[in-house]
């Protein structure tokens, strides 16, 4: 069964708790105050697991490979962890985002598993795989 989402379905998921974004500070190749990506920063489990987090991630295609991932990648764990989750589960990392799975690797995360045919993604024939990938926050140091 395929089911194909709306932009209100995503909006209200992906805003239902905190989410951050980051802007441009002054002119330059981007306007000033202009959006370059945003995140958010859920609990992955209700109760008894309320401590393990979950994020979504989303850059702006014209601030795609310059950094701006890699800004939010490390705010989303100084925040999580400041916000006092213990760790943070990604449930679907598309196999198919490989510039995600590098930073995730890059910063630490663990694969913990392949989900196969996941999640049927807009320019893909066939449904992709994805990883789950952990980070356990309990000794995360933002100055390092």
């Amino acid at each position: 069964r395929r089911v194909h989402g709306d932009d209100d379905g995503f909006a209200s998921y992906f805003l239902s708790h905190a989410a951050f974004v980051v802007r441009a500070t002054v002119d330059g190749r981007f306007r000033a105050g202009q959006v370059l990506g945003t995140f958010y920063i859920k609990p992955n489990f209700p109760g008894r697991c309320a401590h393990i987090c979950n994020g979504g991630f989303v850059t702006s295609p014209e601030a795609r490979r310059l950094g701006i991932g890699s800004i939010m990648a490390r705010e989303y764990l100084r925040i999580s962890s400041a916000l006092g989750y213990e760790a943070s589960l990604f449930n679907l990392v598309f196999v198919s985002n490989t510039a995600s799975i590098e930073l995730w690797r890059k910063l630490g995360f663990r694969e913990l598993a392949v989900l196969p045919r996941a999640a049927y993604l807009k320019g893909q024939s066939e449904p992709v795989d994805a990883i789950q990938m952990y980070y356990d926050l309990r000794g995360y140091d933002h100055t390092k």
